[in-house]
């Protein structure tokens, strides 16, 4: 099947594709949701539809519900789709708390051809990732859209998934360990196993008018084909703008329709002319800049050979350009060079996401890049004389070399060897004060005594326990840098079961830091108020004393608490009854967030250490 990027696209009139806009699923649901918003509906703490509006809106729309007594608007994934399509486009604005029909609105209905168009546009390219950074943008589908243009005619599904699949690999130079063929490399696995039959690709495009699906096999639209003529002819980095701008204008989009993209600025110079100025490019920039130039000046292929030899005589950043020649050669690159490149990749991954990544989970990250040991290869980390590496080894976690205490490090680096132990006796007790944070009127907190050695895992235990909450989302205890969880390398959380509270809390006035439900976000802080001596007869944990109610699960945490609590508290408020029905209360009388039974948490305690947590010294 022949290629049509290049050559006239058929010509079609500004008010067939402006009817064509209108009738777009995505932009005529979001209209409609609009207008049902009028002159105004008033939003969650979360900016989002009360419950009771959600569901209003989902019969407005034909959404199916699994309940009519929905926790947020959040929870359900074809209205919160609808409302932020109808946000990009301009037809619901914001402002204190409330939700109005936007401007957008009636440009949308009443406006000429190219208005509409413009209207469209906007929210298409938002809902696509392609502008602003509200919306992360999905590969497999924009390469679905790339696939399409690229190609002259109708495309089978089969077709159109293989060649998604296949895009990454054909990036991958064989035998190539540098991180930008590593993780690319890794993202061909992830897209070969959920690709399937591109069906899921094209209705996210025919969603919004861009592509049609007739039988197995799928094509773009009259409005497709004017859309992806704007973006990849019209919208292209001019010829002539330096290699700066290029990268700037594809640093976001996955390498198939960033390649595309360039075409014309790579079509104006010859491979090493390209190249020299896209390596350049990447030398001077930082953060996601660089690894997106140098990928462009790889795909220059062979012939710019010349432009990586100028580079491979330089210190630094020349390590890139010799293992180019060193792939090409079918040699293998030097230890160092592939050092200095893992810890560049690293140093960038590390400014884009902190502080939100762990050391644990950036460790993991260098280990999979060099194939070693992290104890091993921190010497080398160290001796490269990238700027970032002194950083990166304060950064990272010192795993234990052979001989000291614990087992061999598992697949992010990490060993079973816990924290040096405290000297506490055996049969050492703790008394800790367990507080939630950000909540009030009431604060709720709990006094406990626990046994000192209790592993984090029991620990955990005690905190479900002792504050009433069901156990049944995601947790992390973090001390400093350090998170310990459930063993899982998605989480990079070290394992609880291997670190005792003492290991962590030493003196009074010691803190712990403990979150749970990560979509909610239940933080807890545990503070060391006093080490207890053995107390005869008692080996399990004991509250105190406490105060506050534990929040129901799943209420949106400490804001969404506060907003449950205020709306159970006015009975003219338009959320209350569906606030008692979810919460399955027969009045409001019968919520109480000043309850508290220190008799109640310690029978649940006893049940806890009679059963299966065997509290031991």
């Amino acid at each position: 099947m022949q290629s049509r990027v290049e050559g006239r696209e058929p010509i079609f009139s500004p008010e067939e594709l402006a009817s064509a806009a209108r009738n777009c699923p995505a932009l005529a649901e979001a209209a409609k949701l609009a207008e049902w918003v009028g002159p105004g509906r008033p939003l969650t703490a979360r900016g989002v539809l009360r419950p009771a509006a959600a569901v209003e809106a989902c019969d407005l729309l034909g959404i199916e519900l699994t309940t009519r007594k929905p926790r947020s608007a959040l929870d359900i994934g074809q209205l919160m789709m609808a409302w932020f399509a109808a946000s990009a486009a301009g037809f619901v604005e914001v402002e204190r708390g409330r939700a109005t029909a936007g401007a957008a609105l009636e440009t949308w209905a009443k406006g000429t051809a190219d208005e509409v168009l413009t209207v469209w546009t906007r929210c298409t390219m938002e809902c696509f990732g392609l502008a602003g950074e509200a919306c992360e943008p999905d590969p497999e589908v924009l390469d679905g859209l790339t696939v399409l243009y690229e190609r002259d005619g109708a495309i089978s599904l089969d077709d159109l998934s293989e060649d998604i699949a296949g895009v990454l690999a054909a990036d991958v130079a064989p035998g190539c360990t540098c991180p930008s063929c590593e993780w690319a490399a890794g993202l061909h696995d992830d897209l070969a196993g959920t690709t399937e039959d591109g069906s899921e690709i094209v209705e996210a495009l025919a969603e919004f008018g861009l592509a049609v699906l007739r039988g197995e096999t799928a094509e773009l639209t009259p409005l497709g084909h004017w859309f992806t003529d704007f973006l990849f002819r019209r919208n292209a980095p001019a010829a002539g703008a330096d290699a700066a701008t290029l990268v700037n204008a594809v640093v976001a989009l996955p390498d198939r329709m960033a390649a595309l993209l360039a075409r014309p600025w790579l079509s104006a110079r010859s491979p090493a002319e390209a190249a020299a100025e896209l390596i350049a490019a990447g030398e001077s920039s930082s953060g996601p800049q660089r690894p997106a130039a140098l990928e462009l000046a790889r795909a220059c292929g062979p012939d710019a050979a010349p432009a990586w030899r100028e580079w491979a005589g330089r210190e630094g950043f020349g390590a890139y350009a010799r293992i180019w020649l060193a792939e090409q050669d079918g040699t293998e690159p030097a230890e160092n060079d592939l050092a200095w490149t893992a810890v560049d990749a690293l140093g960038i991954l590390q400014d884009t996401l902190a502080p939100e990544l762990s050391p644990q989970t950036l460790s993991g990250l260098f280990q999979d890049q060099m194939g070693v040991e992290l104890a091993e290869i921190l010497p080398l980390l160290a001796g490269t004389g990238h700027p970032a590496a002194d950083r990166l080894v304060k950064f990272l976690p010192v795993p234990p070399l052979a001989g000291r205490r614990g087992g061999p490090p598992d697949a992010l680096g990490r060993t079973d060897a816990p924290p040096p132990a405290a000297e506490v006796r055996p049969d050492t007790r703790y008394r800790i004060k367990l507080a939630l944070r950000d909540v009030a009127h009431p604060p709720v907190w709990r006094r406990l005594e626990v046994p000192a050695d209790l592993d984090l895992g029991q620990v955990h235990e005690v905190i479900q326990t002792a504050m009433g909450w069901e156990n049944c989302h995601l947790h992390v205890f973090s001390a400093g840098d350090a998170e310990y969880g459930m063993p899982d390398p998605d989480l990079g959380h070290a394992d609880e079961r291997a670190v005792r509270l003492s290991q962590l809390l030493t003196e009074a006035g010691d803190r712990l830091g403990y979150t749970y439900d990560f979509g909610d976000g239940w933080e807890h802080d545990l503070t060391l108020e006093e080490i207890l001596p053995a107390e005869a007869g008692t080996t399990g944990a004991i509250c105190t004393v406490g105060k506050g109610a534990c929040p129901p699960e799943d209420c949106g945490g400490p804001y969404g608490y506060q907003e449950l609590k205020a709306i159970l508290a006015d009975p003219g408020d338009d959320e209350h009854e569906d606030m008692l029905g979810w919460l399955g209360l027969a009045s409001p009388g019968d919520f109480d967030p000043h309850a508290f039974s220190a008799e109640d948490a310690n029978r649940r305690l006893d049940q806890l250490t009679g059963r299966h947590l065997r509290i031991v010294r």
